[in-house]
């Protein structure tokens, strides 16, 4: 969820976001972390995931929107930082064990280098997580409102992470694709993020849907295909 969202209305309790943020939770605990570890954020969004996040590790932040780290707590971080992933003013060699990225590398021109500094700052089998849109054909003016440069499936994941070793990957948002789909495609040329309220029972139906691949993602049972590509992957140097 980022400040365009806001914009166009989005509150926290509509069901894509709510179910995100037990998905990023799952993802999060498969990882297995035993001790605190030290984490970057990368392109946080407004945020909301930082709450769950702080549950495994020490978070670092770096977002390019100023408002964002502005209103991030002191107390929820242990650095923020005002820059791109792809920008100069890092942090060091091998410095985390785990990055996570939630829907960033869409909206990243060279995400070939992005993914590059990010197994930079990772130490020897640390872990990327991370989450971005899927099937470039369903490439519409949502994206373009966003600012996404593309949309990826596995294969194009698969070249672009190939200093990474895949420990699991696989599709969300299953449920609701064909919905999604014909949306994006009938509105192909708008230019807008796609958002409107929806009646409670809607939201809530919706949400349990969500919830429900959540628990298949919990287990390693496989989606045939979603909106979403998710992975969690484990740096090779």
């Amino acid at each position: 969820m980022d400040y365009k969202d806001i914009e166009a209305g989005a509150t926290e309790d509509f069901f894509w976001f709510k179910a995100k943020l037990e998905l990023i939770d799952i993802l999060l605990a498969k990882a297995g972390i035993k001790n605190r570890i030290k984490i970057l954020s990368a392109g946080c969004g407004i945020g909301r995931e930082l709450e769950v996040i702080k549950k495994y590790g020490d978070i670092y932040v770096i977002d390019i929107d100023p408002r964002v780290i502005a209103r991030l707590p002191d107390g929820l971080c242990v650095g923020k930082k005002v820059d791109d992933v792809c920008g100069t003013n890092l942090y060091p060699d091998n410095f985390f064990d785990m990055v996570v990225a939630f829907d960033l590398l869409e909206h990243c021109k060279d995400d070939t280098l992005a993914i590059k500094e990010i197994h930079r700052m990772l130490k020897p089998d640390g872990l990327f997580i991370f989450t971005v849109p899927a099937f470039q054909y369903l490439f519409s003016g949502h994206d373009r409102a966003l600012r996404h440069y593309r949309r990826y499936n596995r294969g194009t994941l698969k070249e672009h992470l190939s200093q990474f070793k895949n420990r699991e990957a696989g599709f969300w948002a299953c449920s609701l694709f064909l919905p999604i789909a014909i949306e994006r495609l009938l509105k192909r040329n708008k230019t807008a993020v796609y958002y409107r309220p929806l009646p409670a029972f809607i939201n809530n139906l919706f949400y349990k849907l969500l919830r429900v691949e959540n628990w298949f993602i919990k287990y390693r049972i496989q989606l045939p295909i979603g909106t979403t590509i998710y992975g969690i992957y484990q740096a090779k140097k």
